[in-house]
């Protein structure tokens, strides 16, 4: 359960895709998801797990063109389940009843019919690697993918502010802040997404309690005193506070503006845009 608490922290949208009815599934010897279920202790675990599962079996999650026929084996067993979140570029989760389910990246063996170019068709079989978690440290391994695996479908300003809680859980934007995404100009797209997201990862595994500040994977630092009167906006609760924490992107003079909120582990942005004060030519 916590495993699926840490990815939807970073992936709102994520569901959880199963091999067959949920309630048939197996949880190990002599134990089914059926059984678990009907313990009344474990009553709000079960309405989390049914808020996120997705209906259909995995088999049908796939697109068309990717059922053809490849088969997928781990450990010289099917793995119909592993392969499907290959093909789909997902992430393949299970419960840690071995040490082989202790890794965050397993082989699988693909096994399918192509055609060479003479016209023959031969079996071929090559190895590849899945994204896999099985408690909820795995995650961690995986939070840079997790982000950016949703900012690739971002192509305006505009469709980056309509996916920013689900991509961004860590961070908080305030509303005006949408006109500067509205606003931007095609070649700031990539490197705001770049900002935003090692933002959003290095607040992800931050520590308020025990640390000042994130851990920041690109150059933030304050706005210096001569500036700062440049740096207030209303927040959302209608006070007007200091944001003069600020990341840089270029072409040009970007700046990120934002503030930390401790007590959120989350940092508010307030601005997007050109260098405060300056104009962009």
């Amino acid at each position: 359960m916590g495993l699926l608490r840490g990815v939807r922290r970073s992936r709102t949208d994520v569901a959880l895709v199963t091999e067959r009815r949920f309630f048939d599934l197996d949880l190990g010897d002599d134990y089914s998801v059926r059984e678990w279920a009907g313990d009344g202790r474990n009553r709000d675990s079960l309405r989390y797990l049914q808020g996120m599962r997705q209906r259909a079996p995995f088999r049908d999650v796939a697109p068309t063109e990717l059922r053809d026929g490849t088969e997928y084996f781990h450990e010289d067993r099917a793995a119909e389940g592993l392969g499907t979140a290959y093909q789909v570029g997902g992430l393949a989760v299970s419960l840690p009843l071995g040490q082989m389910w202790e890794e965050t990246l397993l082989r699988l063996i693909e096994r399918g019919l192509a055609e060479d170019d003479a016209g023959s068709v031969a079996l071929t079989e090559t190895e590849v690697e899945v994204r896999h978690a099985s408690r909820p440290e795995h995650v961690d391994e995986h939070q840079r993918w997790l982000c950016e695996s949703e900012l690739t479908r971002i192509h305006t300003g505009a469709e980056l502010w309509a996916a920013r809680e689900d991509i961004f859980p860590h961070l908080r934007f305030l509303p005006r802040v949408a006109d500067d995404l509205l606003g931007l100009v095609p070649a700031w797209l990539r490197p705001v997404k770049d900002r935003l997201a090692e933002l959003e990862l290095a607040t992800a595994e931050w520590a308020p309690s025990s640390e000042a500040s994130p851990r920041w994977r690109s150059r933030v630092t304050p706005e210096s005193e001569t500036r700062k009167a440049l740096c207030h906006f209303p927040d959302t609760d209608g006070a007007t506070r200091l944001f003069d924490l600020h990341a840089r992107f270029t072409p040009g003079a970007g700046r990120l503006h934002f503030r930390l909120d401790g007590a959120r582990q989350q940092l508010v942005i307030a601005y997007i845009g050109a260098k405060l004060g300056w104009r962009r030519v």
